[in-house]
């Protein structure tokens, strides 16, 4: 019996994401075993103050990609062709930013430490950790050219395993247990992990066929996820910024290992989304509507399949997991629980953020993240100042589940299907 296309398509993606699940979850153990080594091996304070540095870098990691992010997913998803001509435009915008952020990171450590963060002894931290926003920004940048060139395996290789490796790598032969040694370190990492991405996209692009992407196309895409890109990481990141301020390093380091663990579940949506992102760019350019809300209504039930063990783990066992990064972790095993239904509606809700800005519709997505990001800094804040630790995961929980509550909307919205509405054809 011959498959119709739709079907066919639909055992390609199923099939695609369960290898970049495999993979990802390769890439999440990763970085679980890299978080456990770090606050076994360097205790609750240095520990803290390492995740708060590690917050700060990828926040301005993302802030130095100028939006780059998700358009060059789109582009090289729609055109693969065209995949070196969009990377190198963005690598001229990228280099120069990234450089420019981190040198003004290693100019400010001092100030930083001692009148924002209130911890004069985690200046040396941030000197140390500023080289990584520009191989953070890079490594990110050829992952996701790979990831439009439908390379999923090579992606996730380089933006989840490499620097981990590393890492590891460097814990176990060097036996670190500096807070700013482990920083610089990573920024070696980082670098490394960006150069290995760049010679393994030389090797798999295809040649260059055709106009390449203006400017003026890059620029109508990046600017208004640039927004996106920043807001959606104060949603996710702005907590452990606001616990820096107000917490000692013990409780930092309780909230960074939480998220952390919670985000676990997250790697079977971005696993996901490594193979559907680039589908849905090309659906909507080839005007394939019915196939594109089969395939965004496919993907929501693969992600809720995989996700919900995961999660269920985190809400019935959290002493256990928070017991494997060491003494002093076991009392944010509250922190697991609150963060992980947060993670939950990011999972049940599917890839609703990719489906707007592949079919082009980057300023509703940027607008929600505006507003979930405020949502995150003032709730969070607030919540922070008045209950402590528990009111900054309640806080960060909220902001997460509202942008991709909000995001389902407008999914229904621009595109006329609801992703949470699974059982209807």
């Amino acid at each position: 019996m011959k498959l119709s296309p739709r079907s066919s398509q639909h055992k390609d993606v199923i099939r695609s994401s369960a290898i970049a699940f495999a993979i990802r979850a390769l890439g999440a153990v990763a970085g679980f075993i890299t978080t456990a080594l770090i606050a076994r091996e360097l205790g609750a304070e240095e520990s803290g103050y390492y995740f708060l540095a590690f917050t700060t870098v990828t926040i301005l990691a993302a802030v130095s990609r100028v939006g780059m992010d998700n358009s060059i997913i789109r582009f090289v998803g729609r055109a693969p062709e065209q995949a070196m001509s969009v990377f190198y435009k963005s690598i001229c915008l990228v280099v120069g930013a990234s450089i420019f952020v981190a040198v003004c990171l290693y100019t400010l450590a001092g100030p930083l430490s001692e009148y924002f963060f209130q911890k004069p002894r985690m200046a040396p931290v941030l000197e140390g950790v500023s080289l990584a926003v520009i191989g953070v920004a890079l490594f990110t940048l050829a992952a996701n050219a790979l990831q439009g060139l439908h390379k999923v395996l090579y992606s996730i290789f380089i933006l989840n395993i490499a620097a981990n490796t590393l890492l590891i790598a460097g814990i176990f032969l060097f036996n670190i247990s500096d807070a700013a040694i482990l920083a610089r370190f990573f920024a070696g990492s980082a670098l490394i992990a960006a150069v290995s991405g760049y010679f393994l996209l030389l090797r798999m692009k295809p040649e260059q066929q055709g106009s390449s992407v203006s400017w003026e196309m890059l620029f109508k895409s990046c600017l208004p996820l640039w927004s996106v890109v920043i807001m959606g990481q104060m949603v996710q990141w702005s907590g452990q910024f606001i616990a820096g301020v107000y917490m000692a390093p013990e409780v930092v380091a309780q909230l960074a290992v939480a998220q952390r663990t919670a985000m676990l579940a997250s790697f079977v949506l971005i696993a996901v989304n490594l193979v559907v992102a680039p589908r849905f760019a090309a659906m909507h350019r080839n005007g394939d509507m019915e196939g594109l809300q089969s395939l965004a209504k496919t993907s929501v039930k693969l992600i809720g399949l995989l996700a919900t063990p995961v999660i269920a783990v985190m809400l019935v066992f959290p002493e256990f997991l928070m017991g494997l990064f060491g003494s002093g972790f076991t009392e944010g095993a509250s922190l697991l629980q609150i963060l992980a239904l947060g993670q939950f509606v990011n999972a049940i809700t599917g890839s609703v953020g990719f489906l707007l800005m592949m079919c082009g519709y980057e300023k509703d997505m940027r607008n929600i993240t505006l507003l979930s990001g405020s949502l995150a800094l003032t709730l969070t804040w607030w919540l922070t100042a008045a209950y402590g630790a528990y009111g900054n995961a309640t806080g960060t929980a909220i902001a997460v589940a509202t942008q991709n509550l909000l995001a389902v909307y407008f999914v229904k919205r621009r595109l006329g299907f609801n992703t949470l509405a699974i059982w209807r054809r």
